[in-house]
């Protein structure tokens, strides 16, 4: 096998600092070798020293900790992560308690509060993995509950509220290929499991082993398949009955989401066309090779 050189292992460094500084975030060096875009896996000390001649190139810098690059704007990092963790502090209770509906297997936090990046007004993304055939019943449940304690959104992007926009059905985790990009697996390799159940959150990664064709550092050692139980009749019918129902009540608001048995995902606001042009340009820009 070919080893990776100096100039190689240079490039990914910058491709990661660039595609960090669009969320104006620095990244420490734990975070560099974990999330580096890269085509294949890179050791840390060769990691080290790349990442030490940057400096004294004045491509990058280093301040408090964290690798930034010269002369891009950048926010405040420490606010931003104590802010992150006092949302998680706060939610974290709520999130297992819904995680108490029998048919939620995984509740995971995504986006910006994942990243301990969120802005002051900023509300929790979430993504929930269900049994078979249970995404539904599981999607009504977790709305009613939410109304109640005033936690559902209002209005798109309402501040500290649950933006549950994602639910998938454990026998179909794997992410669209037509869909696949480093944005989607940004958000996946960040993403922070509040609760999980028969090592879901590793089943999920396994099948979007994907991620690593941008993230090869990001290594996970997935546990044996878990055996999931057969469903009953009953609940079944009544899965039916609230796809239904909500379809129903959804009807006249539907736009782009994509609202299917085994998944629900409220993409209206889909980010990713508008971050994969920005690293297009950060790349440009800062003249790095993608």
């Amino acid at each position: 096998m070919r080893k990776r050189t100096g100039k190689e292992t240079a490039k990914a460094i910058k491709r990661t600092l660039a595609y960090r500084s669009i969320f104006q975030y620095p990244m420490s060096l734990y975070q560099i070798s974990t999330f580096l875009i890269s085509s294949k896996v890179t050791d840390g000390k060769k990691l080290r020293e790349s990442l030490n001649n940057l400096v004294k190139e004045n491509w990058a810098r280093k301040r408090y900790g964290k690798y930034e690059v010269c002369g891009e704007k950048y926010t405040n990092w420490l606010w931003k992560y104590k802010h992150a963790t006092r949302i998680f502090r706060e939610n974290t209770g709520l999130l297992r308690f819904l995680g108490g509906i029998p048919w939620i297997k995984m509740i995971a936090v995504t986006g910006s509060l994942a990243a301990y990046s969120p802005e002051k007004d900023a509300d929790v993304d979430i993504m929930i993995i269900t049994g078979k055939n249970r995404v539904w019943l599981t999607r009504g449940f977790v709305a009613t509950i939410l109304k109640i304690l005033k936690k559902h959104p209002e209005y798109d992007g309402q501040p500290g509220s649950f933006c549950t926009n994602l639910f998938l059905d454990e026998t179909k985790m794997a992410w669209d290929k037509d869909k696949r990009n480093i944005f989607v697996a940004s958000d996946i390799v960040m993403m922070q499991p509040i609760v999980d159940k028969s090592d879901t959150y590793f089943q999920f990664m396994k099948e979007n082993s994907w991620v690593s064709e941008y993230f090869p550092n990001f290594i996970i050692n997935y546990p044996a398949k878990v055996r999931r139980k057969s469903s009953g009749i009953l609940l079944n019918a009544l899965e039916k009955i609230a796809k239904r129902s909500q379809m129903i009540y959804m009807k006249k608001k539907i736009t782009t989401e994509v609202l299917k048995s085994h998944i629900i995902h409220f993409n209206k606001n889909d980010n990713s066309p508008r971050i994969l042009e920005a690293y297009k340009s950060s790349l440009k820009r800062l003249k790095v090779s993608e």
